[in-house]
């Protein structure tokens, strides 16, 4: 906690100093009336990238006769000789979701099509290209259990990476998401009629932001928490003191679509900003969302939350409500996500950046990083030919699939399953046995074209884009590569590759789904 030094003259001034708390009244005039909620909400943090903490800004009025009260027992504690205000401990969070108290709730936003969803995601990613971690690409997603407060190493991993202070904050991973910001809440002291009078002071702090989506429920969790001693006092030298640290602060996480779409648990979360500043316990909520409202074989939908600020009770009215900017959820029923024995059924996860899988160069799949990085950068280097040696060739070769940062529009592959796919799936091993080994039904288009020489013994045949891709070699525009490498290197790649589709739950082709060329799940690969 801070005491900054008042930013302007008041008529307080004068009585503070000479131990007198009582506001003498003031004709409304004499300050500018604060905008109210019923003609004006509160502008969220924007979605732009910028440099330095955002914040978002509250204004919140305090009865006359309240403002004196709090005034008096100041004056009393220091009679008693305290040099502080007495911080109460930190109160329980209900879960039971109440009412908030008379408040302006915020108007709920319309259900998201899946063709809304992706281009949101899209355009936000664009406009917010995440940094790689140190890994390459986004953080490892660990399934963490979701509790009462963030997983220590995640929430630790997350806030130290990159992104956190600006734009959208921090997508760590599809599952994973932290936020750091600032809030400011302007105070005013209002009549019995709930007129403004005068402007008190205002009250910042850093409000941190962390969640976590389930990789088993259309859920995840939202937990916010004020950073230890991160609040900051402007309400004059006395106040500072006696006062502003005992006005309370509540916190509550919505649903931003409908109820029918999705909805949130638990109550707002107050305490006195003193008790904030210094309490360990994270408050949070659990955002749901509805498998009855969604599309497709996988069920998908989406949905969006946010986290409000504001104060309001007898004593106090919120005239503006802050509120960070909503974020975009993802949740699918998709029955076919494992990892051995561990089964995925549902899940929900942050769609707002493109998902791409890195490959290293110099690593124990070095071979097949090496392809992919020849694919995607030399296409006309690779195999098969385009035309036989010594033919003109009839285009360039494109190979799709290249992580671009910043460029979620770029060329990209969709997933695809035996099992949901087999018509794919089996032309794109025909398509591959042909162009590497010269058999199958499609050997002789390859005969003149594909790897001169069979994969020798202890190598096999690598595929770009992968054969559980709609791009894959069956594809009917040539544009794949094959190439022989270390049987090692393949296994260990395809281990991968097979780990990042649960991790970041890239979701199989639906050709049913509206448009599906755009919204079905686009990955990318980058090679590091």
């Amino acid at each position: 906690m801070s005491h900054r030094r008042p930013r302007r003259a008041r008529t307080l001034a004068a009585a503070a100093a000479a131990g007198l708390f009582l506001l003498p009244v003031q004709l409304a005039s004499a300050q500018p009336t604060p905008t109210t909620a019923s003609t004006a909400d509160a502008q969220p943090a924007s979605d732009t990238p910028a440099a330095g903490l955002q914040t978002i800004k509250l204004k919140v009025g305090i009865k006359q006769e309240d403002l004196a009260a709090l005034r008096a027992r100041g004056h009393q504690a220091r009679m008693e000789g305290k040099t502080s205000f007495p911080v109460p401990a930190p109160t329980a969070q209900s879960a039971e979701r109440t009412d908030r108290a008379g408040a302006l709730p915020q108007k709920a936003r319309p259900a998201l099509t899946l063709l809304d969803g992706q281009k949101t995601s899209q355009a936000v990613a664009a406009a917010n290209p995440q940094s790689p971690s140190q890994a390459g690409g986004l953080g490892t997603y660990v399934a963490a259990p979701i509790g009462d407060k963030p997983d220590g190493a995640l929430s630790e991993e997350c806030f130290k990476s990159d992104n956190v202070e600006s734009g959208i904050g921090r997508i760590h991973n599809r599952f994973t998401y932290c936020r750091r910001l600032n809030i400011e809440a302007e105070y005013w002291s209002i009549d019995n009629k709930g007129v403004p009078i005068e402007e008190e002071g205002t009250t910042s702090a850093t409000l941190e932001l962390f969640s976590q989506g389930d990789d088993k429920e259309r859920r995840a969790r939202v937990f916010a928490q004020i950073q230890k001693d991160s609040v900051d006092y402007d309400w004059g030298p006395i106040d500072n003191i006696f006062v502003a640290p005992g006005v309370p602060l509540s916190l509550i996480g919505n649903c931003v679509q409908d109820s029918d779409v999705c909805h949130a648990t638990r109550s707002s979360y107050t305490m006195p900003w003193a008790t904030w500043d210094n309490n360990p316990e994270w408050a949070y909520w659990d955002i749901y969302n509805h498998e009855e409202n969604s599309e497709g074989r996988d069920k998908i939908s989406y949905n969006q939350w946010n986290v409000e600020f504001f104060t309001d009770n007898e004593e106090y009215k919120t005239f503006q409500r802050g509120r960070t900017a909503a974020r975009l959820l993802r949740c699918d029923s998709a029955a076919y996500f494992n990892l051995g024995k561990a089964k995925y059924p549902k899940a929900c996860v942050y769609s707002e950046v493109t998902p791409f899988l890195t490959y290293t160069l110099g690593s124990d799949h070095h071979a097949v990083a090496e392809h992919i990085d020849t694919a995607q950068n030399r296409p006309n280097a690779t195999y098969p030919l385009l035309a036989p040696p010594g033919v003109p060739w009839p285009r360039d070769k494109s190979i799709p699939g290249k992580y671009v940062a910043g460029n979620p529009d770029a060329p990209g592959l969709h997933r695809i399953t035996k099992k949901l796919h087999p018509d794919e799936s089996k032309a794109n091993k025909d398509n591959k046995d042909g162009a590497c080994f010269k058999t199958g039904p499609e050997r002789d288009k390859y005969l003149d074209t594909g790897l001169p020489t069979r994969p020798p013994q202890g190598e096999q045949c690598d595929e770009y884009p992968f054969a559980s891709t709609l791009e894959g070699a069956g594809n009917p525009k040539p544009d794949f590569s094959v190439k022989s490498i270390p049987a090692k290197d393949n296994r260990v790649a395809g281990g991968m590759l097979r780990k990042y589709y649960v991790d970041d739950r890239i979701l199989a082709w639906d050709a049913t789904l509206p448009r599906p060329n755009e919204t079905n799940d686009r990955f990318y690969v980058h090679i590091k």
